[in-house]
């Protein structure tokens, strides 16, 4: 029997007015979370804590997978180059320097910016015995003779520290190409040898130094950020010492691939602003020394682009 067509259509509109009988809302399944770093780490660290909230907010598991591989590469790749559904999301931070390196091939273009949730300013470090008792001193050197220090890198030179570094330097008028910077195997082994007296410098963030800081190996010259860090009161900001408003280090943020869809982003975000807000969430983070910063979509998009453009052009200068 032939079912005429007015039929059909109200069976349909009757089966889809019924409570439960609409398109399945996102999300319905569990959601992968690529952490573009090893566990225990920092990266890895945050990206739990904010797996547990987006899994209580979106009523789905959020499962952690570390691809650390490649320096992170592994990890931005695969989550640049999934697929726009909202299931395989990231953590995303300094990476601006990985294509013009020859490292990976990847740029803003290839992501969704979700919001920023971190920002761990960098510090300038030297020797307890160093002859520089303040930035200004040590930048007034560096300029005069930048081929006559050492500058660690820590891990690549073209990672969060040492870009930082590179950044105040340029604004110092301090010429780039003439600069001593060399990669090594972290933070920590840069400090290490850095007070057995290898380096002159390592930038990197206050808490890596702060054993050393406090058994009086190390000073902090300054930290790159807008204020001074509570477990460190004594060391002054940047702009206490030189009057430049620059903030500087390294950040973590939510993305997604490019092309996810807008009622998507609307509903991560909501829930990253929600995160974001709760004072649990700054407890755990600040507790574990993780530094606070929030950024919406548009304004995280902003200033990934403007992250990009800049880093890319210090690598440049720097011949990396």
């Amino acid at each position: 029997m032939r079912i005429p067509f007015s039929a059909t259509a109200s069976a349909v509109a009757l089966i889809l007015a019924l409570p439960g009988a609409a398109l399945a809302q996102w999300p319905e399944r569990p959601i992968t979370l690529i952490v573009p770093a090893g566990a225990g780490g920092g990266t890895d660290a945050t990206g739990r804590l904010l797996a547990a909230e987006l899994e209580e907010r979106l009523g789905q598991p959020v499962n952690v997978v570390n691809q650390g591989q490649g320096g992170g590469v592994i990890g931005f790749t695969t989550m640049t180059e999934a697929e726009p559904d909202g299931y395989t999301l990231g953590i995303a931070y300094n990476f601006a320097h990985y294509k013009p390196m020859g490292q990976g091939d990847f740029d803003v273009a290839n992501m969704t910016p979700i919001a920023q949730y971190n920002f761990d300013p960098a510090g300038f470090h030297v020797r307890q015995d160093s002859e520089w008792d303040t930035i200004t001193q040590a930048l007034d050197d560096i300029k005069a003779d930048p081929a006559a220090y050492d500058i660690a890198c820590g891990g690549g030179c073209g990672g969060s520290w040492p870009i930082a570094l590179a950044t105040l330097l340029q604004e110092w008028d301090v010429d780039l190409s003439e600069v001593r910077m060399i990669s090594g195997q972290g933070a920590a082994a840069a400090l290490q040898e850095m007070v057995a007296g290898g380096f002159d410098v390592v930038p990197c963030s206050v808490p890596e130094a702060g054993s050393l800081i406090e058994s009086g190996l190390v000073k902090g010259l300054a930290v790159f950020g807008s204020e001074r860090l509570e477990a460190f009161p004594d060391i002054p900001t940047l702009e206490e010492e030189t009057g430049l408003e620059l903030e500087l280090g390294a950040w973590r943020g939510l993305v997604g691939p490019a092309g996810l869809p807008d009622d998507v982003v609307d509903q991560l975000g909501a829930a990253m602003e929600d995160i974001y807000d709760d004072e649990e969430f700054q407890e755990a983070m600040t507790s574990r020394g993780f530094g606070l910063r929030w950024r919406d979509t548009a304004e995280f998009e902003d200033f990934l682009l403007n992250e990009e453009e800049q880093v890319r052009a210090l690598i440049g200068t720097l011949e990396l």
